[in-house]
């Protein structure tokens, strides 16, 4: 890991966030198109789990390479 690398639970935490924001909206949507709740869930958790994989996971690859992302830069300066 390089010494900018963050640590592995910056990796988790973030992935969790996604997670958990991306569910929480797509539960919504799902629930306003008239969907049941458990079946709503299940989709949206599978979707965002997904999804956030893919997200955080190009994140990681792009910060191992060293690759700038302006975006990425302003989100991690909470």
């Amino acid at each position: 890991m390089s010494p900018m690398m963050p640590s592995t639970l910056h990796w988790i935490v973030q992935y969790l966030i996604a997670v958990v924001t991306m569910t929480a909206l797509l539960l919504a949507l799902d629930m306003m198109g008239g969907e049941t709740f458990v079946r709503a869930l299940l989709s949206a958790l599978a979707w965002s789990a997904i999804a956030s994989a893919l997200f955080i996971g190009t994140r990681y690859r792009n910060m191992k390479r060293n690759i700038a992302c302006s975006v990425c830069d302003a989100l991690d300066k909470k």
